[in-house]
């Protein structure tokens, strides 16, 4: 059971015990019965005003550990102002009334005043009722003090039971012809041990250490009160003269052994305070390490030599999609794909027999599997726990998913690169190796004074070839753009954009004869980079129309746009060639081209439109109909029409 659970359990099971003694006590006062007081006086040794204290202080714990704080400050304090009253009546020899204030008393079987409480119960209960106070008025925070009002009333009221055990009267008698009942010296015994059971938690004392400061305590204040009483009756005649030296023998050594106590008092409040520095200083660096470990974005795990899981910070549920109690207590390979699955246990076991290390004390890289059953790579560094008993391993673990899609991207990129400045040196060398040639001969021609429609047919194949030029040219501009370009986002009307575009591209071989048809509500816009969106419409639109079909009577071109559920779906469709379904993965690819013969083109039209697409968040993809082909651009958008 934890301390502060115990704690609270045995200030609530004081209270309880007080309140009834208390009420027990109440009623038998109001009851007045004369024959039971005659047979058994003792339980009539508790005053009626005393017994109404008792009521309010073990309501007031109680409401104090039920966080009632207000409350239970004001009902000690009611406990205490009687009990003020009173110790001012025995200390002031006055008659406030308060005696026969509730009840007036039939029967007197203490030694003061009809109905009168002892004067040391009187002070325990403003000692109690301080303490009390005190822990209302601190709150969640505590105080020594508190711990220590509360002790004093502990060792007052053991002070008394022992006395009455022992017969010794000064322990319960502090003024002539006064004495603490029984009852009263039992229920403070139990209130102030719930309090001080509640201090010391919160102070973070040893809590064996303080019982046993206060069992010293008490003995010392038991000792004082045994000398006392032994001088009393030295001084009383109570001891033969020839007992003298046996009482000043028994004196020494009451004496020494109280000093000896009083250092071991001394020393027990000392390792304890040393004890509650030690153990908040590692309490806060648990808590520093535990917090350490619970945010940080890697995972760490512990296990135990046979592989077993002994704890899990919170980045494992994000990494490996276990809740942590799902894991604690089953072997980490639950965490490991094949072939690592296999092989773990036998290694842990190897490294037991040999000592030989392949994985602790270094980082290497593996595999990881979540709870789905999917894998991926991993970080993985390991170390030695040594704790004198116990070897444990801990493990960092960090998802390496996202570097490693980066490394594939940057060794995809670099493959391009070079493909592409193979492919575009050798296309741009061609149309001028070319054109030289052409310019070679027409110089020729021209000396030979050859007739000028021979050679206007060189000059038109010299302007193909620099045409050829100009549009890869345009290409790679437009390639670079792609990619480079950084412009804000702005509202693009849909459907006007399409027609300008149409309109634009009716000058291409087949434009004429095309057929458009535009399905787009006019409201419909798009807040995109326009420059980008216009690319894409150019390569969708003019690869339609430069490669219908000759044969089709009727070329048909097919553009809607829907937004659907924060998408933007833009689908153009034709009735063209189309591409073979073997050619379909090398579709998006640079310099790709599947019908050369029907147009001219450099291959870069298709992935100029993926990289286009994919700078604005999207994804392109193509589906072979029955006759011609269509392309689906989706873009995160959300719905403005």
């Amino acid at each position: 059971m934890r301390q502060d659970i115990l704690a609270r359990y045995c200030g609530m099971l004081a209270g309880a015990a007080s309140i009834a003694i208390g009420a027990a006590v109440m009623i038998l006062w109001l009851a007045r019965p004369m024959d039971l007081a005659e047979a058994a006086p003792t339980l009539f040794a508790m005053q009626f005003n005393a017994a109404l204290c008792f009521v309010l202080a073990g309501a007031a714990i109680c409401l104090l550990l039920n966080g009632a704080l207000p409350l239970s400050a004001g009902l000690s304090g009611l406990a205490g102002l009687l009990a003020a009253a009173t110790l001012a009546e025995h200390l002031l020899h006055v008659d406030l009334g308060i005696d026969r204030m509730f009840v007036a008393p039939f029967v007197s079987p203490g030694t003061g005043p009809a109905g009168r409480m002892a004067p040391n119960t009187a002070l325990c209960f403003l000692l109690l009722s301080a303490s009390v106070a005190l822990t209302a008025l601190l709150g969640r925070s505590s105080s020594p003090l508190r711990v220590v009002l509360a002790g004093l009333v502990f060792m007052i009221s053991t002070t008394a039971l022992i006395g009455y055990l022992l017969s010794v009267s000064t322990a319960r008698e502090w003024l002539p012809l006064a004495r603490m009942s029984p009852q009263s010296a039992f229920c403070f015994a139990t209130l102030s041990i719930g309090l001080i059971l509640g201090g010391i938690v919160r102070l973070g004392y040893d809590l064996s250490t303080v019982a046993a400061t206060l069992g010293a305590a008490t003995y010392l204040l038991l000792v004082l009160m045994t000398y006392v009483e032994l001088i009393q009756r030295g001084e009383d005649g109570g001891l033969p003269a020839e007992g003298a030296d046996a009482r000043s023998t028994l004196l020494a050594i009451l004496l020494l052994s109280g000093a000896v106590y009083a250092c071991l008092i001394v020393y027990a409040f000392r390792n304890s305070e040393r004890s509650r520095r030690m153990a908040l200083q590692l309490a806060e660096s648990q808590k520093r390490l535990e917090a350490i470990i619970q945010t940080a974005v890697d995972g760490f795990v512990t296990i135990d030599e046979r592989g077993t899981i002994l704890s899990a910070n919170p980045a494992c549920e994000r990494i490996f999609g276990y809740q942590v109690e799902e894991i604690i207590g089953r072997n980490v390979k639950l965490l490991m794909p094949a072939p690592y699955r296999d092989e773990h246990d036998r290694y842990l076991a190897n490294y037991r027999q040999t000592g030989v290390a392949r994985i602790i004390g270094a980082g290497r890289e593996a595999e990881g599997q979540r709870k789905d059953g999917s894998t991926f790579p991993v970080e993985l560094s390991v170390s030695r726990i040594d704790l004198g008993h116990q070897v444990l391993y801990g493990g960092i673990l960090r998802d390496i998913s996202e570097r490693k899609r980066h490394e594939r991207d940057i060794l995809d990129a670099n493959a391009e690169l070079e493909e592409f400045s193979y492919r575009t040196s050798h296309d741009l060398r061609s149309p001028i190796a070319s054109s030289l040639g052409l310019v070679a001969i027409a110089e020729d021609m021209v000396r030979r004074e050859v007739p000028a429609a021979e050679l206007q047919g060189v000059l038109a194949r010299i302007e193909t070839s620099f045409r050829k030029l100009d549009h890869l040219i345009q290409n790679i501009i437009s390639l670079t753009r792609t990619k480079m370009l950084d412009e804000p986002e702005s509202a693009i009307a849909v459907a006007g954009a399409v027609r300008e575009t149409v309109e634009r591209l009716r000058h291409m071989e087949g434009g004429a004869v095309s057929t458009v048809h535009i399905d787009i509500p006019e409201t419909m816009t798009l807040r995109k980079r326009a420059s980008r969106f216009q690319i894409i419409l150019d390569n969708l639109l003019s690869n339609a129309i430069k490669y219908h079909d000759p044969a089709e009577a009727m070329p048909e071109i097919s553009v809607r746009a829907a937004c659907d559920r924060g998408r933007f779906v833009l689908t153009v469709a034709d009735n063209g060639l189309g591409i073979a379904a073997a050619d379909e993965p090398k579709l998006f690819q640079m310099f790709k081209r599947f019908h050369p013969q029907r147009a001219e083109g450099s291959g870069l039209g298709l992935y100029i439109l993926r990289k286009s697409v994919e700078q604005l968040g999207g994804t392109v993809a193509y589906r072979r109909r029955e006759k011609g082909s269509l392309f689906t651009v989706t873009l995160p958008q959300e719905d403005r029409r």
